[in-house]
C-alpha cells in the first residue's frame, strides 16, 4: 500500500515534469530504427534527493523516463530519496523489482557499483556517473549491465559565458543595469565534476569574449537550501559589484537567482529554462540558462535497452553534448542584446565545429 500510494503521488509529478520539459527531449538517434516491441517489463528510476519539483534535475529525468513508459508501456516506477542514507536500499529494491534501473545523480555512484554486481542481469544506467567502488578515488568501474551517462556541461557553461561577457563589453552604456565593474559571478554547490566542467566553460569562453573580464566563483557546499546560495550571490553582487550570476548549484541555485532579482542585476539559470519559478511566475532577472537535457539522456539509454542497443552503448558510450542533443542554451530574454546573442550563437557553432577545445 506505501509503493502504491508513493507511486499514485509521483504521477503528478511526472506529468509536470512532462509539461515542463517533454518539449525539450529530441531523442540522439544512436538507438537506431523504430522501437520494437518492449524488451522489459519494469524500468524503474530511482531519484536522488534534490527537489524533484523546482524544473531542474529530477524533474528532466522524470520526463525522460515518463515519455519512454508512454512509448514501451512498462509501469512506472519512480523512487524518490528523502536523504542520500536512502540510495542502496532505494537501488536494492529497484533492482529487485525491474528489469532495469536508471539512477539519477553523482552521489549513487558507489551504491550503484553495489547493487549492479549483486544483480548482474540486471541493466542500469547511471546520470553524471558510472559505477565506483572507491568513493575515495572516485574512478569508474567498467561492469557490463552499467550504462554511464556523462554531459559536456562545459559547452552550455561556454555559451552562456560568452553571452555574459558580450554584454558586460557593451557596458551601462547599452545596459544600464550593469555595475560597472566588469565583474561576472557564478554560484556552485558543491565542486564535484558536472559543476566544475560548467564553471570551468563559462570562465574559458568569457575570458575569450573579454580578457580583461572579472569572474568570481563561490561555493555553497550545499545542494538543497536556497538560503546557502543566496548568500553567495549577494555577496558577490554588493561586496564584488557581479552583475551577471550564473547558479551552477540545482535546487541551492535558486536562492542566488532570487538574489539577482531583488538587487536588480543578471542572472543564469541551469539544466532547464528557469526564466520562470514553479508557479509560473517569471523571474525578471534570468537572462537564459545553461540547457542540460538530463530527459534525453534517460529516454534514449531505455530505447536503446528497448532495441537491443544497451551493450553496444555500454561499450562505446557517447557523451551528451551539442552534438548530441544533451546541452543548450535557453532563448535569451528581451534584456540581452543582439550582439550578445549572436556571440552566444557563435560559440555554439564553433564547438559543433569542433575548432574550439574547452577546459573541464
Amino acid at each position: 500500500m506505501a509503493r502504491a500510494a508513493t507511486i499514485l503521488s509521483l504521477c503528478a509529478l511526472l506529468l509536470t515534469a512532462c509539461d515542463n520539459a517533454t518539449t525539450n527531449i529530441h531523442p540522439s538517434g544512436h538507438a537506431g530504427s523504430t522501437p520494437t516491441t518492449a524488451s522489459f517489463t519494469t524500468v524503474a528510476l530511482v531519484t536522488d534527493s534534490s527537489d524533484q519539483s523546482n524544473g531542474s534535475f529530477n524533474q528532466l529525468a522524470s520526463a525522460g523516463y515518463l515519455k519512454a513508459s508512454q512509448h514501451y508501456g512498462f509501469t512506472p516506477l519512480v523512487i524518490p530519496a528523502t536523504t542520500s542514507n536512502d540510495y542502496l536500499t532505494n537501488l536494492t529494491t529497484a533492482a529487485g523489482e525491474a528489469d532495469m534501473v536508471v539512477a539519477v545523480g553523482f552521489f549513487m555512484q558507489t551504491p550503484l557499483d553495489k547493487v549492479a554486481k549483486e544483480f548482474p542481469n540486471k541493466k542500469f544506467a547511471m546520470v553524471d556517473g558510472c559505477a565506483v567502488p572507491d568513493p575515495n578515488t572516485g574512478a569508474c568501474e567498467n561492469l557490463p549491465n552499467v550504462a554511464a551517462l556523462f554531459f559536456n556541461e562545459q559547452e552550455a557553461g561556454c555559451i552562456v559565458g560568452a553571452l555574459a561577457a558580450q554584454m558586460e563589453v557593451d557596458g551601462k552604456t547599452k545596459l544600464p543595469k550593469l555595475l560597472g565593474k566588469n565583474t561576472i559571478g557564478a554560484v556552485g554547490s558543491l565542486p564535484i565534476p558536472s559543476i566544475n566542467r560548467s564553471i570551468a566553460g563559462y570562465k574559458y569562453c568569457a575570458r575569450k569574449v573579454d580578457p580583461n573580464i572579472n569572474i568570481v566563483v563561490g561555493y555553497s557546499n550545499d545542494f538543497t537550501n536556497p538560503a546557502s546560495c543566496q548568500a553567495i550571490a549577494n555577496s558577490q553582487i554588493s561586496e564584488q559589484q557581479a552583475d551577471i550570476i550564473f547558479q551552477v548549484a540545482r535546487d541551492c541555485g535558486i536562492g542566488a537567482l532570487d538574489a539577482a532579482t531583488q538587487k536588480n542585476v543578471y542572472s543564469i539559470g541551469m539544466d532547464v529554462d528557469q526564466s520562470k519559478d514553479a508557479s509560473g511566475k517569471v523571474r525578471r532577472s534570468v537572462i537564459t540558462s545553461a540547457l542540460k537535457h538530463v530527459n534525453t539522456a534517460v529516454y534514449d539509454i531505455i530505447n536503446d535497452a528497448e532495441n537491443n542497443q544497451y551493450n553496444a552503448f555500454v561499450k562505446k558510450p557517447i557523451t551528451f553534448d551539442l552534438a548530441h542533443d544533451g546541452i543548450g542554451f535557453a532563448t535569451p530574454n528581451l534584456d540581452v542584446p543582439p550582439d550578445a546573442i549572436a556571440r552566444a550563437n557563435e560559440y555554439e557553432s564553433i564547438i559543433k565545429a569542433g575548432t574550439l577545445i574547452l577546459p573541464s
